[in-house]
């Protein structure tokens, strides 16, 4: 289920990025448009190949591949707003991104996947939320807008780090909290 969620915050998280800043990307210079095209395609290929990896377990040349497949995908639309030059960025990025996810998820050990899961999504989150903050700082520069507003980017942050909290309680089966030993029977005869 953690998977599920997580995967479902990049995914979420990545269109939202894309739409926001192709919506504010006449106030977006072309260096920061290789900027957030590289750190966005980084950080969403290194989850996708950590998630990926994690699915298929002691297969890292099937992960790896496949996450620089899945993750070529994402870094198109990522860059697509800046142009050649930012689809560039973006897929060198994921590229990167996606071999060090599909290594880190072969090299995490079971009893550690959640607490990397959840690590990865934090600092995924954060990372988005910074373009995303960066991004309107700009626009804000450039009077294109009233104010920057936090309150919509605070919400999305409080709510994501709710839903990976319920969703990695739920994760955790019931029994591994309260495992019954079980009592052997000695008989000396």
């Amino acid at each position: 289920m953690l998977i599920l969620i997580s995967s479902a915050l990049i995914i979420g998280y990545t269109i939202y990025a894309c739409v926001n800043t192709n919506s504010k990307r006449q106030w977006v210079s072309c260096s920061m448009g290789k900027c957030i095209s590289m750190a966005l395609g980084m950080v969403s290929s290194t989850m996708i190949g950590l998630l990926l990896a994690l699915l298929l377990p002691g297969e890292l040349a099937y992960s790896t591949v496949l996450s620089i497949l899945v993750s070529g995908i994402f870094a198109f639309f990522i860059g697509k707003p800046f142009g050649v030059s930012g689809v560039i960025e973006a897929l060198s990025a994921s590229f990167m991104g996606a071999m060090m996810g599909a290594m880190l998820g072969d090299m995490t050990p079971q009893n550690r996947e959640a607490f990397m899961i959840i690590a990865m999504d934090v600092i995924f989150l954060f990372s988005v939320l910074a373009l995303m903050l960066m991004v309107n700082k700009e626009a804000f520069k450039q009077k294109a807008r009233k104010g920057i507003q936090l309150t919509p980017i605070i919400l999305s942050l409080v709510l994501s780090f709710s839903v990976l909290g319920l969703a990695a309680t739920l994760d955790k089966s019931p029994g591994d909290a309260n495992k019954s030993t079980e009592v052997k029977h000695e008989h000396n005869h």
